[in-house]
Parts: C-alpha cells; structure tokens; sequence
C-alpha cells in the first residue's frame, strides 16, 4: 500500500476508515517515521482504547528523555471525534499550536465526516485535511476497487484473466481487507499464478452478505455462533466444493502457527526472520502479531494438535479416516474459534 509521505511526515495526523489491515500497516509505517527505537520504553505512549481527552492530553505533556520527542498514539479515537462542537477549547488549541518536541497519532476505526458540523468539516480537522494530515483508508466504490485489486494482484505476481478484476470487485464489494483476503485465497488456490473466472467463482461463494471469508472471520475473532452459522451457509451453497475450499484457509492459519512455532524452536529470534520463516511477503507481515498473539495463547502442544485435528479432518472429508466423524468442520471449527479466542 503506497501511504503519503506528507502523512507520513505529519508530527500531528489522523487516521480513519474501516481497513483494518491497512490502519495496521499505516500506523507501524507512521510509528517508524516518529518513533525513536531507542528511546520507545521512554518516549512512546498508547493510549487506552476509548479514553478521554484527558488522557491524551495527560499523555502529551508528561516529560520524554533529553533529545527524544514525546509521541503519543490513540489506537481507538472514535470517541473523541464524534462531533465537532464537542471538543474542548483546551484540545483545540493543543492540536493547532502542538507543544514542542510532540506528536500525535489519532487512529478511528470507522469513516469520519466533513459534513456540517463533523469533526472533518469543523477545524482544527478541516485545515488537517488541506494539509495532507489525514489519511482514510474505507471501502472502495464500484469505479476504484477493480484497479485496486488489479495493482494489488500484480504485486503479488497473480495474473488476472480478463474482466476478474472488475469480478471479483462485484463479488466482494469495495473493502480492501475483505478484497485482499480474496486475493490471497486466490494466491494459494492459483498454483500456475493464473487466475481465471471459475477459480474466482469457487473462491467467492457466498458466505452471509458475499463475504467470502465469513467462516475464517468469525472463528479468528473467536466467535462461535457466526463461524457455525457461516460454514452452514457454505456447505448448503456448494456442498462439494466448500468443505475442501474452507479446510484450505484453516490448514494455511495453523501451519503458519507451525512454522512460528519452529523458527522460535530452531533459535530465529528476530521478528524479520520469524515473518519470513511463516512464510509471510513483506506486504503481510501486519499479520505477524495475531499469529504471535495466538501461539503465545496455546503454545506448542495446542499449534500441534491444530494441525493433527486439520489432517484428520482432511482425511475424514476424504473418507478414509478412520473415525468417520459426521460432522469434521464443526468440530475444527469449534477447536479454531478456541485457540484464536483472545
């Protein structure tokens, strides 16, 4: 994702839209612009999720080593960004004429306004905006997400047969999260690194509202109800394609877990190494601390009974395990949302 340097040079910026992957991304790439690696256990504040003004002021004006500047990220600021006439006097003068030797970092998870009266139609925001200090990163329309995922297929090395582009934009809608994870569907499934409209269609059946990865989405969140709910929808959509398909994006979740898992046994200490042991391209390596999160959850013996529950349902779709269990992807499904439960 190419991010603007001028954002990227803001001290004092703002981040919005419901891409959470690339809020991720953008936010490591801002903390690597301001943050000084030497000084972070000193310098670098995050706020807690949903706190006031007050906190973010508090944090702002505590002292930071000689030399070092005071940096201070707000990971969830919908909150404090609601409405315009609701922000104090003291923050708006803080924001306008920033202390010196500060920055700020103001991360909303959903898509603010510059309506009448919104925080982006309002200054302090507004004059952010024609400075280049806000960066939105939401969903698509119909026009953008089939070059988007054209760019994004290239820099994969995927080649799209004609019209899959705009396909698979309709397929999914415009959320660059939910377009990339198709991607990477794609990337596993495409062994010659061709894509064409009937891997695209066994790819993208339709899970609840056309999400593709509804099933993986629930039981990473940890959410039992709608990851069974969504691999019910799955299976009654095509039941003799989905049941393989849907294996396929769990075995790829537990053997990255495996991999982590053996680097750290094998002594790769650095996080670089460990990114690239799991496999993981540079432009994926935002995904490093959920899987870092989830090992660190279950540890060894639970990653590897992960993977021997994976191989067995493998077998049992196939028929020729010999449990012969009657339902193999409820209960992965039950044993996925477990282990990836935070």
């Amino acid at each position: 994702m190419a991010i603007p340097r001028t954002w990227l040079d803001s001290p004092f910026a703002l981040l919005h839209g419901e891409d959470g992957d690339g809020r991720r991304e953008a936010v490591e790439a801002w903390k690597a612009v301001h943050v000084d690696p030497e000084w972070e256990v000193f310098s670098f504040t995050v706020c807690a999720e949903g706190c006031p003004w007050a906190e973010v002021v508090n944090a702002l004006t505590e002292s930071a080593p000689l030399g070092a500047d005071r940096v201070v990220l707000v990971p969830q600021a919908d909150n404090l960004l609601e409405k315009a006439k609701e922000l104090p006097a003291s923050v708006k003068r803080l924001v306008q004429e920033p202390l010196p030797s500060t920055r700020l970092l103001l991360v909303a998870r959903g898509t603010l306004s510059a309506g009448p009266g919104k925080i982006l139609g309002a200054k302090p925001f507004s004059d952010w905006a024609k400075q280049g200090r806000v960066l939105k990163l939401g969903a698509m329309d119909e026009k953008e997400a089939p070059g988007w995922v054209e760019a994004e297929a290239a820099r994969m090395g995927l080649r799209l047969g004609s019209g899959v582009a705009k396909r698979i934009a309709v397929r999914m809608g415009g959320n660059p999260g939910i377009l990339r994870r198709c991607l990477e569907v794609l990337d596993l499934l495409a062994e010659d690194r061709r894509v064409e409209a009937d891997l695209v269609d066994k790819a993208t059946f339709r899970l609840g509202e056309q999400t593709a990865f509804a099933w993986s989405k629930a039981w990473q969140g940890g959410s039992a109800a709608p990851a069974l709910a969504a691999l019910r929808q799955a299976v009654e959509d095509d039941p003799s394609g989905a049941p393989l398909m849907l294996l396929g994006q769990a075995r790829r979740e537990v053997e990255r877990l495996c991999r982590l898992n053996d680097a750290r046994r094998n002594g790769v200490r650095s996080r670089d190494g460990q990114v690239a042991a799991m496999g993981l391209g540079p432009n994926q390596a935002f995904l490093f601390d959920g899987y870092d999160r989830v090992l660190t959850r279950i540890g060894p013996e639970g990653a590897a009974r992960l993977l021997h529950l994976v191989n067995q349902t493998d077998m049992d779709l196939k028929g020729v395990a010999l449990s012969r269990s009657p339902s193999p992807l409820l209960n992965l499904t039950t044993a996925l949302c477990r282990a990836w439960s935070s």
